[in-house]
């Protein structure tokens, strides 16, 4: 969605942009962007990309004089180990619409373009680090995502999952998001949370509908459900909008699940919602005092009930593999899934993102070393939230074996004895990561057949 609202903010000012995305690419990306003979080359990293994203500067600058842009979460919360690269010239810190469009303009007009805030720029061997300018207040005045700049990959046109921003922030400061980070990073720097207007939001809904196949609306919001008035208003709304009936797809806190609420997803058809809350952990205490995520298991439970009592489906994010954390408390996390018996249960590996205050707490705490987390999402940890984790404390093998049989024993909860046994035993261990890959390609199969989740 970002590189999609600097497209839009970019093309609406007279300049071109293009997208290009490595794994439906034929050949070597780098290649296909020399051929662009491109002013400006962007990258948007989140940890997992980043060690990739340098490796691409590293072949694009060795033939080009354009300008590399490092982008996003990781780099707006480690700028300082970013612009070591020599195959980096500018970081591009937070929200990069306004920034990018300055920096375009002063490439066109052969002006220096050092000064522009929230950019930190390589001058000659000298770091210049602008101040942060003020978030974006107004969302409304910002152009609608270029939607069209993926259209060139039939993936893109064929899908019916269409992602929408209804506003920007989260209020809340959990110690394993970057949310927290960029709270502290941009404080006095405006309002963190901010949101469109409901005609802005239905215009553009409209706009998606007329223009593009679309089956699903996901709502990429961290706060869905915040602003309960607003969300009822818009769901009523947005159920008179012609054509077919469009699925919702959202992240939920379950503090944030009502009764008035589930009313009005009922009425707007509750098998269209599919409605995602995290559970982080079983460990009541572990959720409050580590994770910093105010939420009891009794809230957990009391959502998830409403949800069943309204036939909503709901899907539970879990992580395992936390500092510190036994294979007495992964095995909580499992049985609070199974007691709250949702539609799919999704587990991941704990990953200490750079920046992040869990992160901080994984190092002092001697999980972790400062270089293995600097070479975090390199080549040996692609798809690492799904495989391994890289932390050194008892029991991570048995929970990271636990992770490979999480989604199964809670759709089966019948099976929830064999649980510890099947992650202790070694004999088990070769077989897991089959079991998981077949099971979950199995789930992919049917997302794909029925475009629901």
């Amino acid at each position: 969605m970002g590189i999609m609202y600097i497209s839009s903010m970019l093309k609406s000012r007279g300049h071109q942009c293009d997208v290009l995305v490595e794994s439906l690419e034929s050949s070597n990306i780098a290649n296909k962007v020399l051929s662009e003979s491109a002013d400006i080359i962007a990258f948007s990293c989140l940890t997992s990309d980043y060690h990739w994203a340098l490796k691409k500067a590293e072949q694009i600058k060795k033939y080009s004089n354009a300008l590399t842009v490092f982008g996003g979460t990781h780099v707006t919360l480690n700028p300082d180990e970013v612009m070591l690269n020599p195959n980096v010239d500018i970081v591009c810190l937070g929200e990069g619409e306004y920034p990018m469009l300055e920096l375009a303009d002063a490439v066109d007009k052969h002006e220096d373009y050092s000064q522009i805030e929230n950019l930190w720029v390589n001058k000659n061997g000298t770091i210049v680090r602008n101040d942060l300018r003020n978030l974006i207040e107004k969302l409304d005045a910002l152009p609608f995502p270029d939607r069209k700049l993926y259209s060139r990959y039939s993936f893109f046109k064929k899908r019916g999952i269409r992602p929408l921003h209804l506003g920007r922030g989260c209020p809340f400061s959990c110690s394993f998001c970057h949310n927290a980070s960029k709270k502290a990073l941009f404080r006095g720097k405006g309002k963190h949370v901010r949101w469109r207007s409901m005609e802005s939001v239905l215009k553009e809904v409209k706009e998606i509908k007329e223009k593009s196949y679309v089956k699903v609306l996901h709502i990429i919001d961290d706060s869905f459900g915040i602003n309960r008035e607003w969300l009822k208003e818009f769901i009523q709304k947005f159920s008179f909008i012609p054509g077919e009936r469009t699925a919702i797809h959202a992240n939920m806190r379950a503090d944030m699940v009502t009764k008035d609420l589930c009313e009005v997803f009922r009425d707007y058809g509750a098998r269209h919602l599919r409605i995602r809350i995290a559970v982080e952990t079983g460990d009541e205490s572990y959720r409050r005092e580590i994770l910093k995520k105010e939420i009891s298991n009794e809230i957990l439970i009391r959502a998830a009930k409403l949800f069943q009592k309204y036939k909503i489906h709901f899907v539970t994010y879990n992580m395992i593999g936390l500092p510190g954390e036994t294979l007495a408390q992964a095995l909580d996390t499992l049985r609070l899934n199974v007691q709250l018996r949702p539609t799919i249960a999704f587990c991941f590996i704990y990953q200490p993102y750079p920046g992040t205050e869990l992160a901080d707490y994984a190092l002092e705490n001697g999980f972790l070393s400062s270089e293995m987390l600097k070479n975090l999402g390199n080549t040996e940890h692609q798809g690492f939230f799904h495989s391994k984790s890289i932390l050194r404390q008892k029991d991570i093998e048995k929970i990271v074996n636990l992770h490979k049989i999480f989604f199964i024993v809670a759709k089966y909860p019948f099976l929830f004895p064999l649980a510890k046994p099947m992650a202790s035993l070694r004999m088990f261990s070769p077989l897991l990561p089959l079991l998981y890959k077949i099971y979950v390609q199995k789930l992919l199969l049917q997302r794909k057949l029925k475009d629901k989740y």
